[in-house]
């Protein structure tokens, strides 16, 4: 086998990799939640794939549909399924993804804004109050917790020299031995990625997933009119979300862990899909032991997160003046 043939198979082997993790790594992400915090509770709890199965059965239901909506409902559906299957490629979530373009930094964020904005016009144009509601705290969480999002991939950006996340997560640690620091940066982000995404994701503390009170949901408020086929695929939208933000976490990990023992690039795939359902099981034990802030203390909540994201990226602007 020569050289072509061995880059095509790889190539394939890549794509394969990632579309398998794509349908798979979502609703598994989901299901590790659900069972860790079924055997919290002292019950079995459902299978891992249950969400992939509650999936595809909601595609083979029927809609019902409010007479107040109109075509923006289901476009705004799309949409965000569209936007998430474009992040899930651009974004390097996976150690194994195989090419995408440049994917910017303030685009990847934008482009979690987009998925945002067509979230709360489906929610407004299905006419429930409680959609509005929905949808007015989901745009006070998304302002305040976008900042520290984007400056915990602005601290990795400057540590590394580059807004391509690309060329940031495949920047090898190792170059960067003898930089103080080096380490603790990957570590901040990654929690500050990690407690972003709770947030982004409308998970505890700052909200209850599970809650059948329409009144302190957030996600669950706009989704409430949704039903049938636009109901899965907001479902397995949300999931992919979660996969992604936990995904970008658990490489900043794996890359702190690179930054002081070496490591091949199938040990850092393996930790990569690890430290997902690793992420997984402590976000189902978080919500199984912590209790759901009130409103009020939600921008404290936020501001320890936007303080990290900060301190990071000031750690990685004082190691390039040591580069200097």
């Amino acid at each position: 086998m020569n050289g072509a043939e061995l880059h095509l198979l790889r190539s394939c082997s890549h794509w394969v990799l990632f579309a398998l993790s794509v349908v798979f790594v979502p609703p598994l992400c989901l299901g590790i939640i659900r069972k860790t915090k079924a055997r919290l509770q002292n019950r079995i709890g459902p299978p891992l794939f249950q969400p992939l199965f509650d999936i595809l059965k909601l595609c083979r239901k029927g809609e019902t549909l409010s007479s107040t909506m109109s075509g923006t409902f289901r476009i705004s559906t799309v949409v965000v399924f569209a936007t998430m299957l474009v992040l899930a490629w651009m974004t390097p979530w996976l150690c194994f993804k195989p090419w995408s373009p440049n994917a910017d930094l303030f685009l990847i964020v934008y482009l979690f804004a987009l998925a945002r904005v067509f979230t709360l016009l489906g929610a407004l144009d299905s006419g429930s109050a409680f959609g509005a509601f929905g949808a007015s705290r989901e745009v006070t969480l998304g302002l305040l917790v976008e900042p520290a999002l984007l400056l915990g991939l602005v601290a990795l950006g400057i540590f590394c020299g580059s807004s391509d996340l690309r060329l940031v997560f495949a920047y090898s640690p190792l170059q960067s031995t003898g930089v103080s620091g080096a380490p603790g940066i990957w570590l901040l982000v990654g929690v500050s990625i990690l407690l972003s995404s709770l947030v982004e994701l409308s998970r505890m503390p700052v909200d209850d997933p599970t809650t059948h009170l329409e009144l302190t949901m957030v996600h669950e408020a706009m989704v409430l009119e949704a039903s049938g086929r636009n109901l899965a695929l907001i479902e397995f939208a949300h999931a992919l979300r979660m996969s992604i933000l936990f995904g970008l976490s658990a490489q900043c990990f794996v890359h702190a862990a690179a930054a002081v023992w070496r490591m091949s690039p199938l040990t850092q795939g393996i930790l990569n899909i690890a430290g997902i359902g690793l992420i997984a099981i402590s976000v189902g034990v978080l919500e199984s032991l912590s209790v759901k802030l009130q409103w009020r203390k939600v921008p404290e909540f936020v501001a320890y997160v936007v303080s990290m994201s900060l301190l990071a990226a000031l750690v990685a602007a004082g190691s390039g003046v040591t580069k200097l």
